[in-house]
């Protein structure tokens, strides 16, 4: 790895890791303020969401045979990270991680990255490192303002559940973010690259949304990697270790990967 790459690298990642962290430590705020009126009105929220149809709940990614919606978990996955915070972050994820070699290429900038007497699995290293250093800080200034918004307001969060957040969330950005990487070292605009995973991460959703729809296809969740993100079972302290995993494999994967097609490519604008 370099490290002035790495802290350049950093350096421009900043203002964009900054905004997409206040922002989701706000809405998880302003979310969990809301939490002591669904303590005092529980039987009547029961009662609201018996009415729902199950499709809606899938659709957010809520599995209504497992949801405790009036737990602070419950609320608070239903919320913030059933849908909300990973659209956010696979935006960040997708975009930042579509830059690394792509936008080099776009921009006519290649040739001057490429200067430094440094090898190229190196150069990118150190840009890929980068993004996990800003996939880990929206992720613990997400998990400080959910650990700040339970003991404001009463919800019950151990830190047992809280660290278990931590990595499950963690791991879903690194998974995305190898892809991410791989797709930008194939490609030489970043609208492609980030087109190009942005319709995988599509495709995984609805084989998700589908898979829990209909037992006849329920082997269609293997296929998607939403299906090991569990936030709620994390915030519970009942996280399945094998999930995160899944999740680092192909993050980790990809992004050596990423190393390989971008050391062997020709760079051409």
């Amino acid at each position: 790895m370099s490290w002035p790459m790495f802290w350049k690298a950093v350096r421009d990642l900043r203002w964009t890791t900054f905004w997409y962290a206040l922002g989701l430590a706000i809405y998880i705020v302003f979310l969990a303020s809301f939490y002591p009126t669904l303590e005092r009105q529980r039987e009547e929220f029961e009662r609201m969401l018996q009415q729902y149809p199950e499709f809606l709940f899938r659709v957010f990614g809520i599995d209504p045979e497992r949801i405790l919606f009036t737990s602070f978990a419950g609320f608070m996955y239903a919320e913030t990270f059933s849908f909300i915070w990973p659209a956010v972050l696979l935006i960040f994820v997708v975009l930042s991680g579509a830059a690394t070699v792509a936008q080099e290429v776009e921009r006519g900038t290649a040739e001057f990255w490429l200067s430094v007497p440094v090898s190229r699995a190196r150069l990118l290293a150190s840009k890929q490192l980068a993004l996990l250093a800003g996939i880990l800080a929206v992720v613990l200034t997400s998990a400080l303002a959910l650990a700040a918004g339970a003991a404001a307001f009463g919800g019950e969060l151990t830190g047992r559940g809280l660290g278990q957040l931590v990595l499950v969330l963690a791991s879903f950005g690194v998974a995305f973010a190898g892809l991410a990487t791989l797709a930008s070292a194939f490609a030489s605009e970043r609208s492609k690259a980030a087109g190009v995973v942005g319709g995988i991460v599509l495709l995984m959703y609805l084989a998700w949304i589908v898979a829990g729809l209909a037992e006849e296809v329920r082997w269609l969740r293997y296929f998607s990697l939403l299906t090991a993100y569990d936030p709620q079972a994390a915030m519970l302290g009942e996280l399945a270790w094998y999930k995160p995993l899944v999740h680092l494999a192909v993050g980790v994967g990809a992004a050596l990967a990423a190393l390989v097609v971008f050391a062997r490519r020709d760079i051409v604008a």
